[in-house]
C-alpha cells in the first residue's frame, strides 16, 4: 500500500543519522518529578521527550554496568568472545565486594551466566571478571568503556571503574546513561533476555546455587517495563535507567540522586506514563510494498521496483496526520549489478515533531549489468532510433 509520493536522492555516502533534540512543550507544566536531574527518549531516534537538568554530572553507580554489557554483547557480535565460553575468575575480580555471586579465585563460569549475574543481580565481581576477559585485563576493559562513550559522544561521561564504585572521576550524566541505554538496546533480545528477569539462578546445577534477585522493582509492577539497570550508592543516591514497551512503542527513560526507591520508581512511572500518553505507532508501509520506481545506470533494466521487506512502523504523535511525514529515499548508488539480498538505500521518514528514522531499501529483483554486446546493442538502437 503507496501511502505518499517519494522523493528519490542519490547518495553517494549514507549520511548518518544524529539523534534530534525535540522536547515536548509544556512538560515541565505536566511533571512534577522529585529527581533533581531526569531525561525520556525516543531510543530509536534518540529523541528527546523530557528533559531535567540532563547535563548535570553525577555518580552513575551500577548504571555503570550498561556500558561493560555493551561492551561484552558487541564482542559476542563479533565473534571474538561466545555465551558458552568459560571464564577464568581471577583474585582480582573475586574481590570486588560490594553486591557480588562470590567468585572464588580460579572458579570457571560460563559468558552467559556472569552477564546474567550483572544484568540481574548487578554482580562486582561478575563484571570485573567479564571485562578481563574480554579486553585481557581490568584497566584495559575501563579504557574500552572510555573508548566508547567518546565513540558515542557521551561528553559528560568519565569511567575510573567498571563496577560503579564512586569516585571522584567517575561521572556521568542523564543524558549520557539515556545514550548508553539506547545503544544497549539495539541488542534487542540480547540484552532483555537478561534484564526482564525478576529472579534467575547461576551454579544451577552445582551444590551451591546462587539466587540472583532483580533489584529493579518496577519489573513486576509496571506494564510493559522489561529493563534496563538501576544503581545505588550514598553518593550517587538511587538511580534507575528504565526502558518500557506498549503496543509497539518502546521508551526509555532516566532517573538520577532519588532520595528513596519509591521516590524513583514514582518518577519512572511519571515519566514512562507521559511518553506513552503523547506518542503511537502507526504502519504506513506493509511487507514488500513498492515505494517507488527507478531507473538504474548500467542495466537494460527500466522502472525497477525499490521495496522494503519488511512492515515499516512509525512513531507518531497522536492525532498527528500521517500526510505530515517527510519521506525520501537515499540511494548508496544507482548502477547495476546489484542482488536482490543487497541493501542499496534508505527511507527516510522524518515526523511533523522533527524524530528521523531509517529503513533499508531492496530492489524487487536483481539487476543484472550490461556486459559489452549489451552496450554495443544498446548504442546501436539509440544510433537507429
Amino acid at each position: 500500500m503507496k501511502l505518499f509520493k517519494l522523493c528519490t536522492c542519490l547518495m553517494l555516502v549514507c549520511a548518518s543519522l544524529m539523534p534530534f533534540n525535540v522536547t515536548m512543550a509544556n512538560a515541565e507544566e505536566e511533571l512534577d518529578l522529585n529527581a533533581p536531574s531526569a531525561i525520556l527518549i525516543e531510543p530509536i531516534s534518540g529523541a528527546v521527550l523530557y528533559e531535567k537538568n540532563a547535563d548535570e554530572v553525577l555518580y552513575p553507580a551500577s548504571m555503570t554496568k550498561m556500558m561493560g554489557m555493551y561492551l561484552v554483547l558487541e564482542a559476542i557480535e563479533n565473534h571474538k568472545i561466545a555465551w558458552d565460553d568459560q571464564v577464568i575468575v581471577s583474585t582480582y575480580a573475586s574481590s570486588m565486594g560490594g553486591t557480588q555471586i562470590f567468585l572464588e579465585p580460579n572458579e570457571s563460569m560460563s559468558v552467559e551466566d556472569l552477564f546474567k549475574a550483572v544484568a540481574v543481580n548487578s554482580a562486582n565481581d561478575a563484571i570485573v571478571a567479564l571485562g578481563e576477559f574480554v579486553a585481557g585485563s581490568n584497566d584495559a576493559f575501563i579504557n574500552m568503556m572510555n573508548d566508547k562513550a567518546r565513540e558515542f559522544e557521551m561528553t559528560n561521561t568519565n569511567f575510573a571503574n567498571a563496577t560503579g564504585f564512586d569516585d571522584p572521576n567517575h561521572v556521568t550524566c542523564v543524558r549520557d546513561m539515556a545514550r548508553i541505554g539506547a545503544k544497549l538496546l539495539t541488542f534487542g533480545e540480547q540484552i532483555l533476555r537478561f534484564s526482564r528477569l525478576e529472579e534467575a539462578y547461576v551454579r544451577e546445577d552445582t551444590e551451591s546455587p546462587f539466587w540472583l534477585v532483580n533489584t529493579n522493582k518496577l519489573l513486576k509492577y509496571y506494564d510493559g517495563l522489561d529493563g534496563l539497570k538501576t544503581g545505588f550508592t550514598k553518593k550517587a543516591g538511587y538511580n534507575l535507567t528504565a526502558t518500557a514497551k506498549r503496543n509497539g512503542l518502546r521508551l526509555l527513560s532516566v532517573v538520577m540522586k532519588e532520595e528513596t526507591i519509591q521516590k524513583r520508581s514514582q518518577d519512572t512511572i511519571r515519566l514512562l506514563d507521559y511518553g506513552f500518553s503523547k506518542l503511537e505507532m502507526k504502519t504506513i508501509f506493509n511487507e514488500n510494498d513498492t515505494l517507488t520506481m527507478y531507473n538504474f545506470n548500467n542495466t537494460l533494466s527500466r522502472n525497477t521496483s525499490l521495496i522494503t521487506k519488511k512492515r515499516i512502523d512509525v512513531i507518531v504523535d497522536k492525532g498527528e496526520d500521517l500526510q505530515s511525514l517527510k519521506l525520501k529515499i537515499e540511494l548508496f548508488r544507482d548502477y547495476a549489478p546489484i542482488d536482490e539480498e543487497e541493501i542499496i538505500g534508505e527511507l527516510v521518514v522524518e515526523t511533523y515533531a522533527g524524530r528521523q528514522y531509517r529503513y533499508p531499501v531492496y530492489v524487487k529483483e536483481a539487476l543484472e549489468g550490461l556486459n559489452f554486446w549489451d552496450y554495443l546493442l544498446y548504442n546501436l538502437g539509440l544510433l537507429f532510433a
